[in-house]
C-alpha cells in the first residue's frame, strides 16, 4: 500500500513529519530546524499510514496497517511505543491493549477528542473514546459501522456496511465522510443519529442516469477545504459539493 506524505502540526507551533526512511522527525517553528528524531525501531521498518495529534492524550497516535496496531508518541520521550491492538489481525472492541484491528489506514480526531479510524481489513469505521477523568485516558475501542463485515448497506450504524474503505474526514458540523473504496462511493455518518448514507457513487450507480455526474472509481482519499469536498480516485481528483450537511 502506498503511504501518503505525513505531516501534522503540534502545540507550540512544532511540526512532526514522516521523513525518508520511515523516520519521524520533530521540527521547530520554522519547519526546517530539526529538534529531534523519534526512535521508531518498534515498527521493525513497517510503514506508517497516518497520524494525528490527540488533544486529550497530549500525544501523537500513529496507524501502522501491516502491524494491525496503533502506536503512540508523547512529547516527553523520543520513543514510539504500542498504544492499541494486539498485533493479531481481527476486529475486537474493548480496552485498547486487548482490541484487535485489521489494517488501520486512516485516523483523525473530532471536536470532542474522540479518535476515529478506518480499519480497512475489517471494512469498518471505528473510534477510540478517551476518558480524561481516568488514568491515562482509559482508551476504549468501539466499532461504529461494519459489524457485519464487508458489503453495501445504508441505514443504522449497527447494520450498515462498508467495503474496504481507505480514508475519512471530519466535517465542520462534526459529521464524518468516508471514502468507501470497494463500493466506489462516498458515505456520510452523522454521529449524533448513527445513520450512514451514500452521498456520491455506489456499486449499483449507473453513470449519467443519477443525480450527480461524478463517476467514482475506488475513491481512496477525501479532503475538506473551503466547504468543498475533494476526492481522489482511479479517475483523478474531483471536487464535490457538501450539499448533504
Amino acid at each position: 500500500m502506498p503511504v501518503m506524505e505525513l505531516s501534522i502540526g503540534l502545540p507550540d507551533g512544532l511540526l512532526m513529519r514522516l521523513t525518508e526512511g520511515n523516520v519521524l522527525t520533530l521540527f521547530e517553528k520554522d519547519h526546517e530546524t530539526v529538534r529531534r528524531s523519534v526512535d521508531c525501531s518498534v515498527l521493525g521498518g513497517e510503514p506508517m499510514a497516518d497520524m494525528v495529534w490527540s488533544h486529550k492524550l497530549s500525544a501523537v497516535i500513529v496507524a501502522v496497517p501491516t502491524l494491525h496496531r496503533l502506536f503512540r508518541w508523547d512529547p516527553y520521550t523520543d520513543v514510539l511505543y504500542e498504544f492499541a491492538g494486539t498485533g493479531e489481525p481481527g476486529r475486537r472492541d474493548g480496552k485498547a491493549a486487548q482490541a484487535k484491528f485489521d489494517t488501520p489506514v486512516s485516523i483523525t480526531e473530532d471536536g470532542n477528542g474522540t479518535l476515529w479510524l478506518i480499519d480497512r481489513g475489517s471494512s469498518s469505521l471505528r473510534c477510540v473514546e478517551i476518558d480524561t477523568d481516568k488514568p491515562d485516558g482509559a482508551p476504549q475501542v468501539c466499532t461504529v459501522v461494519g459489524r457485519r463485515g464487508a458489503g453495501f448497506a445504508d441505514g443504522p450504524a449497527e447494520t450498515a456496511q462498508l467495503d474496504h474503505p481507505e480514508d475519512l474526514q471530519i466535517l465542520y458540523d462534526g459529521s464524518i465522510v468516508v471514502a468507501d473504496t470497494g463500493n466506489h462511493a462516498i458515505r456520510h455518518l452523522d454521529p449524533a443519529f448513527r445513520e450512514l448514507d451514500t452521498v456520491y457513487g455506489g456499486p449499483d450507480r449507473t453513470p449519467g442516469l443519477d443525480d450527480d455526474d461524478v463517476e467514482l472509481c475506488r475513491p481512496r482519499r477525501v479532503t475538506v477545504a473551503d466547504s468543498e469536498l475533494w476526492v481522489e480516485d482511479d479517475n483523478g481528483r474531483h471536487r464535490l459539493e457538501l450539499h448533504f450537511v
